[in-house]
C-alpha cells in the first residue's frame, strides 16, 4: 500500500497483517477493494485500504461525515450487510456516496473492540453490481472482523 497513516498509532502504514487480512477478503469475495474505518467524532475515516482505492476517490487517513456512509447506515440497521446492487437498491440508488463512489456493490460487518465499542467497519466495495453477494459471505467477514478487532488491540491501534 505504502500510502501514509500517521493516524493509526503513529504508523506509517498500516500493519502487514491487517494488510494481509483485507487482501484475503477482498480477493475471496471478488472485489475490488476492501478497508478498515474508523469512526472519527462525525467523521468515517478510511485506516486501511487495500486494492484499487484511487477509482473510488479514497485514500488512507482521509474520510467523508459518517452521517453520509453506508458503514453507519449498516451499524444503525437502516441499511443490510449485502448490497449486491447499490444503483438498484432503494436504500443506496440516491445516496450521494452511490455516485460519488461509483459504487455498485458494497459488504460490511462492524470492527468491535473487546470492550464492546465499535471502533469502525470492515467492508468491500466494487463499481460493479455483484448479483452474487449473499449473506453467506458474511460469515469470512464477521472473521476477519473479530480478527481484525484483535489486530488493532495488539498493535496498539485504539
Amino acid at each position: 500500500m505504502g500510502e501514509q497513516t500517521p493516524s493509526m498509532g503513529g504508523l506509517h502504514q498500516p500493519p502487514e497483517k491487517i494488510e494481509s487480512l483485507l487482501s484475503m477478503v477482498r480477493e475471496n469475495l471478488g472485489m475490488d477493494v476492501a478497508f478498515v474505518s474508523e469512526f472519527a467524532g462525525d467523521q468515517l475515516v478510511f485506516r486501511a485500504l487495500e486494492g484499487d482505492a484511487g477509482s473510488f476517490g479514497w485514500r488512507v487517513g482521509e474520510g467523508f461525515p459518517l452521517d453520509e456512509s453506508y458503514c453507519k447506515r449498516v451499524l444503525d440497521g437502516r441499511l443490510p450487510n449485502v448490497v449486491p446492487d447499490a444503483r438498484s437498491e432503494d436504500l443506496t440508488k440516491d445516496l450521494w456516496v452511490t455516485s460519488e463512489a461509483n459504487i455498485g456493490s458494497y459488504v460490511a460487518v462492524p470492527v468491535v473492540l473487546a470492550d464492546g465499542r465499535p471502533y469502525g467497519t470492515l467492508c468491500c466495495v466494487s463499481h460493479k453490481a455483484d448479483p452474487g453477494l449473499r449473506k453467506r459471505d458474511l460469515g469470512l467477514m464477521e472473521g476477519v472482523a473479530r480478527e481484525l478487532s484483535r489486530q488493532i488491540k495488539r498493535e496498539g491501534l485504539r
